[in-house]
């Protein structure tokens, strides 16, 4: 039998939601997205962003994802970003006045099962990579669901089951790196209930949560270190970042493997392994430049009105 988390053992989303990893992580992804713009069309256009529109973007961190829709719908619209780290809204704060944003976006600390506004406050409210980090994400969205007006939209961005990789030298390696991802997902959900796999399963709390027009769709996201579009020095930063996340939480990790089925000499085994893959990887352009490992992975974007009292 497998022991929860006792509250004196490091979670992998304390680790995530440091002001540090957030900066950092934040980055790298807006270089990552600057080779895809047909993402941003996405977004505005399924949530159907206005220029008037008050949105309100639930665990906002240093404010990233708020900044994304103040660019993608310019005008007189206001956008609050809420969190519940004094240290995460200082920093978008400062990140939001150094992006000139400071009239459009004010931040405010808060619980995102206790937010901090009125009912009906706005037309959207959204949150981005949160509800995988809470055992009871219902509770977060009902919470969303008060604080938007009638009619108005709840969204959603969270990753969904599909994470893929495929290396065409290494076959042994691409089934270790798979049975890898599944254990960790499945140790989370054992010790912390929390999914991080959640998104297939938005539309189904949307309802409960009493959303109607519930829909969804997916941003399949495919990377390899081959890709001509992204710089060399941010595919070796984010090799660089992502590898030194694991080792500051290694202990953390392996628990997760662990408590997820994986046993403990293929943890061993998949540790060195990566760890030379690494290494082989940042010590020659060419090796890096030519790797055509392929990653994969989804991110749903669920979206659900709240009813107008009275409509059909």
């Amino acid at each position: 039998m497998v022991k929860r988390l006792s509250s004196k053992k490091t979670s992998i989303s304390q680790a995530a939601f440091k002001v540090r990893y957030l900066r950092r992580s934040r980055e790298l992804w807006r270089k990552y997205l600057e080779g895809k713009p047909w993402i941003g069309q996405l977004y505005a256009r399924f949530l159907g962003l206005r220029p008037e529109m008050t949105i309100v973007d639930v665990g906002c961190g240093t404010g990233d994802f708020t900044r994304y829709l103040a660019r993608l719908n310019p005008g007189k619209g206001r956008i609050m970003g809420v969190d519940a780290r004094a240290a995460s809204i200082k920093a978008a704060e400062a990140e939001t006045r150094k992006a000139g944003l400071s009239k459009r976006i004010v931040f405010k600390v808060g619980n995102v099962n206790k937010l901090p506004l009125d009912d009906n406050y706005a037309d959207l409210t959204c949150c981005r990579t949160l509800l995988m980090h809470l055992p009871d994400p219902l509770v977060a969205v009902k919470e969303m669901a008060r604080v938007v007006r009638p009619g108005g939209s709840v969204v959603a961005v969270e990753p969904g089951g599909m994470r893929t990789f495929h290396d065409p030298t290494d076959h042994k390696f691409t089934e270790l790196a798979l049975a890898v991802e599944k254990a960790y997902r499945a140790g989370i959900r054992k010790l912390e209930r929390k999914d991080f796999a959640i998104g297939e399963k938005l539309p189904g709390i949307f309802q409960e949560a009493g959303l109607v027009g519930v829909r969804a769709e997916v941003q399949a996201d495919t990377w390899t270190n081959s890709d001509p579009r992204r710089k060399l020095r941010d595919v070796r930063d984010e090799i660089k970042f992502e590898w030194q996340m694991f080792k500051d939480n290694e202990k953390t990790e392996r628990r997760y493997l662990l408590a997820g089925g994986l046993s403990p000499e293929r943890a061993r085994s998949f540790v060195r392994q990566q760890e030379r893959r690494v290494k082989l990887y940042l010590s020659s352009d060419d090796k890096l430049r030519n790797d055509t490992s392929t990653y994969g992975a989804s991110i749903f974007i669920a979206i659900g009105n709240k009813p107008v009292i009275g409509s059909a």
